[in-house]
Parts: structure tokens; sequence; C-alpha cells
């Protein structure tokens, strides 16, 4: 049995749900679906056994649709749900007939859902397909928000947040640990901060007070982590 016929059958995918907050206004911006199987099987070993399989696709707009129904939009009337993609999905010909059935079935998600474009070794000449930003770009025109996740790590490049233009850039946790005594981090953060506006910058990692206090002299406008809220199913 396939992975994919394996979480069909068994129903062990679900959500938790983390906070990202607006450093600014001080409230909160919206959340990341963060995909949990059940029975203690590593999120990273089944995806990469579905892609061994051939079924990368099938699974990761299986865990996009599961992310939606599962998140309580009425109970937050204004917040973001940041969901994971691979550029290999967004390119896949049977991606955006996918995205309008979402609209379709779920008409309160448009101009609510960020796809964070996973960034993987696996998948690092994708970016640079022109195919990328044009779909990408249709999806903007349906009220999609892109985000380009992890930032500081894997096969991320300048060119790429030139190329793609995302509405969002999410700084890796490396750039928040420690980040008030090392003003090597400060400076790339700032770089990012400049160069990014008026796109917003998400610093991910955030977990001591003075980190946070940090981000906030540095402009940083949005920010996750563990000391604004741990993942949870809503």
């Amino acid at each position: 049995m396939c992975v994919q016929q394996s979480l069909l059958s068994e129903e062990k995918m679900e959500h938790v749900y983390q906070p990202i907050w607006d450093l600014v206004q001080w409230t909160s911006f919206g959340y990341e679906a963060l995909l949990r199987i059940k029975g203690g099987v590593q999120v990273e070993q089944l995806l990469q056994q579905a892609r061994n399989e051939g079924c990368l696709y099938e699974v990761d707009t299986m865990a996009i649709e599961s992310s939606i129904r599962c998140f309580p939009f009425m109970n937050f009337q204004k917040q973001l749900l940041f969901i994971n993609v691979y550029p290999s999905t967004i390119l896949d010909d049977r991606f955006l007939p996918f995205v309008r059935e979402l609209l379709r079935k779920y008409p309160e998600i448009k101009g609510r859902i960020v796809f964070e474009l996973s960034e993987t070794n696996a998948e690092r000449e994708l970016w640079a397909n022109d195919a990328l930003k044009e779909t990408l770009q249709t999806m903007k025109s349906h009220g999609f928000f892109i985000a380009i996740d992890s930032v500081g790590e894997s096969a991320f490049t300048f060119e790429n947040m030139m190329n793609l233009q995302p509405d969002y850039v999410k700084l890796d946790r490396r750039f928040a640990n420690e980040l008030a005594t090392n003003q090597e981090k400060q400076k790339l953060i700032s770089l990012f901060v400049n160069y990014c506006r008026p796109k917003a910058i998400v610093l991910e990692g955030i977990e001591k007070e003075i980190d946070l206090a940090q981000a906030k002299f540095l402009r940083v406008s949005i920010a996750q982590g563990y000391l604004l809220g741990i993942p949870e199913k809503l």
C-alpha cells in the first residue's frame, strides 16, 4: 500500500496551528498549519517516501485541503492561514484546477491563504523554472498570497526573491537565536527588512523575550515562535 492510500484508509493526517504575531499592532496576524501524522511517524520521512513512490503531489494537496478544512475560519475573521507547498506541486498541471476547486468548496478562504514555498535541495532546479513564476502570478490573481519559507538555508537565493516576488519572506529560526547578542545577525535582518519593504518579513523561531525586543527594534513587523505561541489544535 502506498503512503497516500495508507493516509486515506487510516486517517492518520492531522494539523496543528502555530500563531503568527503582528509586532507593530501587537495583534494576531495569522497561523501556520503544521502537518502531523498519527502513530509517531515523522512528517519528513513520510514526505520523502511519497516522493520516492511518485505520489508527493497527491500527499501535498491532501495536506493542503486538510489544513483548510480543519481551520476555524469563522472564529478568526481577519487572520491569514500559512500553508506549506512544494514547488513541484505548484508546477503540476493539476494544481491550478485544484486551487480553483478549493475556492469553490471553501469560499471563505479567498484573500486568507498564504502558500509558503517549501525549500528543499531535491527541488533546487525548479526555482529557476519560468512556469513557477507564471503560476504564482495566476495564484495571486485568484486572491492567494505567496511566501518563501525558511530563508537563510537550503535552496534560497536572492535571485529567487527577485524573480518570484513573494508577498512574505520567512526568515529561518537561526536568525532569531541569540539575535540580541549577535551583531552579524542584526545586520542581516536589517538588510532583509530594508530590501523587502513593503513586503513583510516574518521572523521564525522567537523563543526569548530579549530576542523579540531586538527584532522589534530592527523593525521586524511579523514574528513566530514558541515565545509567541505553540502549535496546537484549534
